[in-house]
């Protein structure tokens, strides 16, 4: 079907991938279909329990440098349809192009990264190409975790510079991105029955985003936003929190919250109180977001349970005093954010409020000490107000930038002739396979690049035919200066 546009053969390969299911957690049919590649061209290979695929090429004849490189990319693509009958696991994707577009009918295109994998079938399915030795390295269930390039065995791997194809802008060369980890507060206390007026505060309308590609926009955050709020008119008229609910992603950047509290004393002059402090807020935060809205409720109630005020106040503290949003700017590329943590959930069980921190920076030693900050701080306001724990979960690797890299030298002229335009030389506020990878074989000189790809990990995924074949002519010239 792709005939009409191939180019090297990346479409043809793009179409034979795309024609095999290959969701996160479903590998088997990719990897298999990639041993079977390596087989048909007699190609060296090897598989792991992850189903990660190696492959290896040797050096074209004309090739002066024995030192070979590693191109990566990850087979797994995520899978949404407007059909909720297409079966991914069984079903192949219907491919369609529009004008300089390919796309998918009805659902993701996979283009990330299956553009990866139709790119290094083609250098290693092709003759006539100068290039050094080859080692591909196809990894499994990037989307959810990266979880096979964690597991890969890189004892046998001799590459020392590795080019990533798992970026979806043109001209965009990445060179760094940020390690991180996933923080759980929890504050603990058997709830009590109470009655009286429940005053409902909440919040939406926020902007919010990704935690790690739109925090450098200083985004508000929902909860904080409401905790500040909850705060100040604590200050003038105290009260019990029955919950507090906001986000459900730690790597989300809250955009609604809700906070239900009982007053005692006087709960129109907490509720006129509340109203004034988010008033404030509106007008503060206007020109940054201006659809922010505040909504404002109030029922009686014969019973409820709530939290005490002590356990109160441990919480309104922790909301007031964490820190949040950027913490650190990059000193190597220009308006990077190095370092930086995101609220992203806020629940209400039984007996606990629990708290979800996504936290990133490109210095491992620096999201440790991050961590830390979040730890110390909620054992100092817990104290004996409330039961506190904290849990770190899945810690992964930063990819440092990188002084002196020939790869990148090399990627940047050759990027000017290709694009006819400079190359952006930026870093990534997210976890990516280089980070791993990187951590694993020191040293590794390390650039990502890749065509445009629009609206990933949606219906509406499209690629550029024309990004597409220019990427490619960039990468055989790359090869090319790799193997002189």
């Amino acid at each position: 079907m792709l005939e009409t546009i191939d180019y090297q053969k990346i479409f043809t390969y793009f179409e034979e991938i795309s024609s095999v299911p290959r969701g996160s957690y479903h590998n088997e049919k990719i990897s298999e279909y990639l041993v079977d590649f390596a087989k048909k061209h007699e190609l060296e290979y090897r598989v792991d329990e992850a189903l990660n695929v190696v492959i290896r090429k040797p050096a074209s004849p004309d090739c002066t440098r024995d030192e070979p490189v590693m191109l990566q990319g990850h087979m797994d693509m995520v899978c949404v349809s407007e059909d909720p009958s297409h079966d991914f696991q069984k079903q192949g994707l219907k491919l369609q192009i529009c004008e300089d577009y390919l796309e998918a009918e009805g659902t993701t295109l996979g283009g990330d990264d299956g553009i990866a994998l139709a790119y290094m079938l083609a250098v290693l399915s092709a003759d006539g190409i100068t290039h050094p030795p080859i080692e591909a390295v196809f990894t499994t269930d990037e989307e959810v975790g990266m979880d096979g390039a964690s597991a890969l065995d890189v004892s046998d791997l001799r590459a020392k510079r590795l080019i990533n194809i798992d970026n979806e802008e043109e001209g965009v060369l990445l060179v760094s991105c940020a390690g991180g980890a996933t923080a759980r507060i929890t504050f603990r206390q058997e709830k009590r029955a109470c009655s009286g007026e429940v005053v409902t505060l909440s919040v939406s309308g926020l902007t919010g985003g990704h935690s790690g590609t739109e925090i450098a926009k200083h985004p508000l955050n929902a909860s904080i936003l409401l905790g500040r709020i909850l705060a100040q008119a604590y200050e003038e008229h105290p009260f019990r929190i029955v919950s507090f609910t906001g986000g459900d992603k730690d790597n989300v950047i809250t955009r609604e919250a809700v906070c239900r509290v009982i007053c005692d004393n006087d709960p129109a002059a907490l509720a006129q109180s509340l109203q004034k402090h988010a008033q404030v807020c509106v007008e503060e935060a206007y020109s940054a977001e201006n659809g922010i809205r505040f909504e404002l409720q109030r029922e009686s109630v014969s019973h409820t349970d709530c939290f005490d005020i002590g356990f109160t106040e441990a919480v309104l503290r922790f909301l007031n005093l964490a820190i949040t949003g950027v913490q650190t700017m990059s000193g190597d590329v220009p308006g990077m954010v190095e370092s930086s943590l995101n609220m992203g959930i806020a629940a209400t069980g039984e007996d606990e409020i629990r708290l979800g921190f996504s936290v990133r920076s490109q210095k491992e030693s620096y999201r440790d000490h991050m961590l830390q900050q979040l730890k110390w701080l909620g054992e100092c306001v817990s104290q004996e107000k409330a039961g506190f724990e904290f849990e770190v979960h899945g810690r992964y690797p930063a990819w440092d930038y990188k002084r002196d890299s020939l790869l990148r030298d090399i990627m940047i002229e050759e990027s000017r002739k290709v694009l006819g335009r400079e190359p952006r030389v930026e870093g990534i506020h997210a976890g990516l396979e280089c980070g791993i990878l990187s951590h694993k074989i020191p040293g590794l000189d390390i650039v990502s690049m890749g065509p445009d790809i629009l609206d990933i990990h949606t219906v509406k995924e499209r690629m550029s035919i024309s990004s597409a074949r220019r990427n490619f002519d960039l990468l055989l010239r790359v090869l090319e200066r790799l193997a002189q």
